[in-house]
């Protein structure tokens, strides 16, 4: 069987800081790493979180999140610079408010996150449009029962549209051995199809099972990204840095390549050296 390299995605989330400076050099990086996608997270924080007092460390909750956020304008310098540097971004949708911003950017998918792939109306709004510019949805699994999946893809093929369904596991970051990688295999068996693909989103410090989430055949690898480990934010632990995400890619390129290596007997080379006995 080919073993195919699967689409290569950098997810920002707010790593950039809510800074345009730090997010142009995490694209510039991304894309020396290998990255094929860049995500972006477009969130009105005023809405989505209730201002009930939460804490994070010493700070109110929604306005440390709020300060992370790109601004609408911030989108449009970005989508421009992602333009010159000839790479694709695309977003994870939340609401209503998200999916119409984003519409006139023209991004090749719509993404919605494992917090809101159970909400009906929004999965049902985003796969609606997906339908109407003949474009895939990504729906990430973080927390989601076999049951949740098998209504997922009833909706997916209702909607008669192409899907990329994430396996994940919602804990920032995972502990080793707690990816289950293997669960892939069961999502590619019972849920894959012409139009929709199994894919990774991994929350690990480092990356070995994203390697091993290519070896049973993930269609999309898609990591957190990051110039640095010592930013003072949520979630850092799991995300890569530009020389951690371009080592992985280079690794998913000899996996890959080893894999599809199929001769059924001895490489000629092999009796150059038995027969010249040359060490070097």
């Amino acid at each position: 069987m080919v073993m195919n390299k699967p689409i290569m995605v950098a997810e920002f989330t707010v790593n950039h800081l809510g800074m345009v400076s730090i997010a142009k050099k995490m694209i510039d990086a991304a894309i020396s790493g290998g990255a094929n996608l860049i995500k972006l997270k477009y969130k009105n924080v005023d809405k989505y979180y209730q201002d009930d007092g939460k804490k994070w460390r010493n700070f109110n909750f929604k306005s440390y999140r709020g300060s992370l956020e790109l601004s609408k304008n911030d989108f449009a310098e970005l989508a421009e610079y992602c333009n010159s540097k000839s790479i694709n971004w695309f977003c994870t949708v939340h609401d209503s408010e998200g999916l119409e911003f984003l519409k006139p950017f023209d991004p090749p998918y719509y993404k919605v996150a494992s917090m809101d792939a159970d909400k009906v109306e929004l999965v049902n709004e985003v796969m609606s449009l997906c339908k109407k510019e003949n474009k895939p949805i990504i729906i990430s699994l973080g927390g989601k029962s076999n049951k949740f999946v098998a209504d997922i893809v009833a909706k997916i093929n209702e909607h008669d549209i192409k899907a990329f369904l994430l396996h994940t596991v919602s804990i920032y970051p995972t502990p080793t051995g707690q990816s289950n990688i293997s669960y892939i295999r069961y999502l590619k068996k019972h849920f894959e199809s012409d139009n929709i693909k199994i894919g990774y989103s991994g929350h690990e410090i480092g990356y070995t099972p994203s390697l091993l989430a290519v070896t049973h055949g993930a269609a999309m690898i898609e990591r957190h990204f990051t110039l640095s480990h010592d930013w003072k934010i949520h979630h850092l632990k799991c995300a890569l840095t530009p020389d951690q995400y371009k080592e992985m890619n280079k690794m998913i390129d000899e996996l890959v390549s080893e894999s599809n290596s199929n001769l059924n007997e001895f490489h000629q080379d092999e009796l150059k050296f038995l027969q010249d006995m040359n060490y070097g």
